[in-house]
C-alpha cells in the first residue's frame, strides 16, 4: 500500500500534468449562489446532418464534463449544447426539448435524464455555432472516465414525445477528457 506522502505526490504530479494541457486547463468559478463550478475547454462536438432544410445542414450537440462542489459535496455533469447551422428552434416536429440523453459507448447505451443548465459558466463560448438550448445531465466520474476510454461514441437524444435523433462524433476527443478526469480527482 502506498504512502500517503507518495499518494499526495502523485496526485500533485498528475494535477501538474493536467495544467500543462494547454486549452484542457482546469477553471474554477464561484457563482452568486456559493457554488464552485470546475470547467475546461474539452468540448466533444457531435452531428447529424439536416439535408431536408439544407446539402450542407447540420444539427450539433456539444458535451463538456462540469464538477460542481457545494460546501464540499461534489457533483458531475456533462453540460449538454444544441446548436445549428439552420436558423430554426429545435425541430422535433412539435417544439419539444430533449428529456434523455443516451451516451453510446462501444456499442453500450448509457441513458441519462437531463434537466435544464443551471451553471454560471457559459461553455457556449467553445461550440462553433450558435448554441440555442443548454441542459444538463448528471455523471458519475466513472461514467466519465468510461466516456474518456470508448473506442466509439455516438449519443442520441430522445424528446419528451418519443422521437429520437441520433448524433455521430464530429470535432474532438473524449480522451481528452482523462485530464479532467485527473483534474477533479486530484483536488
Amino acid at each position: 500500500m502506498a504512502s500517503r506522502a507518495m499518494r499526495m505526490t502523485l496526485m500533485t504530479f498528475v494535477a501538474a500534468i493536467a495544467g500543462c494541457a494547454g486549452d484542457a486547463e482546469l477553471r474554477s468559478t464561484l457563482d452568486d449562489r456559493g457554488l464552485t463550478w470546475i470547467t475546461s475547454d474539452l468540448i466533444v462536438t457531435f452531428a447529424r446532418s439536416a439535408p431536408r432544410f439544407s446539402a450542407a445542414a447540420r444539427d450539433y450537440a456539444y458535451l463538456a464534463p462540469v464538477e460542481r462542489n457545494d460546501m464540499g459535496t461534489r457533483r458531475h455533469f456533462l453540460w449538454l449544447g444544441l446548436g445549428s447551422t439552420i436558423d430554426r428552434p429545435w425541430n422535433w416536429g412539435e417544439s419539444s426539448s430533449p428529456v434523455t440523453l443516451v451516451l453510446v459507448l462501444d456499442g453500450e447505451p448509457v441513458a441519462l435524464p437531463l434537466a435544464p443548465w443551471e451553471g454560471s459558466e457559459d461553455m457556449s463560448r467553445h461550440a462553433s455555432t450558435p448554441v440555442y438550448q443548454t441542459q444538463r445531465a448528471r455523471i458519475s466520474l466513472d461514467q466519465l472516465e468510461h466516456f474518456a476510454n470508448a473506442e466509439s461514441i455516438e449519443i442520441e437524444l430522445i424528446a419528451e414525445n418519443g422521437a429520437a435523433a441520433r448524433y455521430e462524433l464530429w470535432d474532438g476527443t473524449s480522451s481528452d477528457w482523462h485530464t479532467f478526469v485527473a483534474g477533479v480527482q486530484a483536488r
